[in-house]
């Protein structure tokens, strides 16, 4: 099944959706909420209406999940940080030392103030200072592989390194459900045949970590924009990603010896598998990045 709309996925797991993007909330028995990448600061009040409207306070909100640190994933952290003080930022070593870095945490806030001002014309006034930002962007709890977090008696997440989209990128697994939630390592869903590559790092280790599932269970996979895929589209979907960016790969090196134009080729990928179905900005700007990255890849001789 494909799940496009705010609803519930399975017991305790919902899909909150905000235009195109998607987070994905899972509430513990005494009612603590779990966020997954909450995405910029404006998406703020969209997540607090989504919440508020299943039934769920967000002063509840107890932890934050990242898949990695790009500013259109971690940015709503500070503005959540005052609305729910105890919540704790749960991410990687690795993700930790980036935030660590003045420079880092600058870039990320400069683009968290843009999005207003480039995608909705408004005057993209910052709402939290610099300082501020950095101080809410810092993990409370560094996971390392296949760590494990509780959520009660009955709900476990289980963190799996996932390299492709990021060189940090994680997904987490959330048990019994056996549902991933994952970044763009996993790419793009359009249609069980149409998977696009989101492995703007590395196409190659984006694949690898598409191996890994072929020795996992898997009942659905929690995409970061579009929505959810349950049941058998899930296992086609993998598939169909891993052959979609290997036949990419054969034939843009078919094109170029035939002397085809880079521009005709960049152009028919895009068309094929990087026109987004929904003009959510932040998608747009997802997959626009992820064709460049893979150009750039395909051009370095892939």
């Amino acid at each position: 099944m494909f799940l496009r709309s705010t609803t519930l996925i399975y017991p305790n797991l919902y899909l909150i959706s905000l235009g195109g993007t998607c987070r994905y909330a899972i509430i513990s028995e005494d009612g603590a909420i779990t966020l997954t990448d909450p995405g910029a600061s404006l998406h703020v009040p969209a997540i607090i209406e989504r919440l508020s409207r299943l039934g769920f306070d967000p002063k509840n909100i107890r932890s934050i999940l990242l898949t990695h640190i790009d500013p259109d994933r971690v940015s709503a952290v500070a503005l959540l940080r005052r609305i729910a003080p105890k919540l704790k930022l749960f991410g990687t070593a690795a993700m930790q030392r980036s935030l660590s870095s003045a420079n880092v945490l600058k870039d990320i806030w400069n683009s968290d103030q843009s999005y207003g001002r480039r995608f909705f014309g408004d005057s993209g006034k910052p709402e939290v200072s610099l300082e501020d930002f950095a101080s809410a962007l810092t993990i409370d709890r560094p996971l390392v592989e296949a760590d494990s977090i509780e959520l009660g008696d009955h709900l476990t997440i289980r963190s799996l390194a996932l390299p492709g989209h990021r060189e940090h990128s994680v997904c987490y697994m959330l048990v019994p459900h056996e549902f991933v939630i994952a970044d763009e390592t996993l790419g793009y869903f359009r249609g069980s045949k149409l998977a696009a590559p989101g492995a703007d790092y590395n196409l190659s280790k984006g694949l690898n970590s598409l191996a890994q599932f072929d020795h996992l269970e898997i009942s659905g996979i929690g995409f970061p924009y579009a929505g959810a895929v349950t049941g058998a589209l899930a296992r086609k979907h993998l598939t169909a990603l891993a052959q979609n960016s290997k036949d990419i790969v054969a034939e843009y090196n078919r094109a170029v010896a035939e002397g085809v134009p880079l521009e005709e080729i960049s152009a028919q990928i895009q068309e094929a598998f990087f026109t987004p179905t929904v003009q959510d900005p932040f998608l747009v700007e997802s997959m626009t990045q992820s064709h460049e990255g893979l150009l750039a890849q395909l051009a370095r001789g892939l």
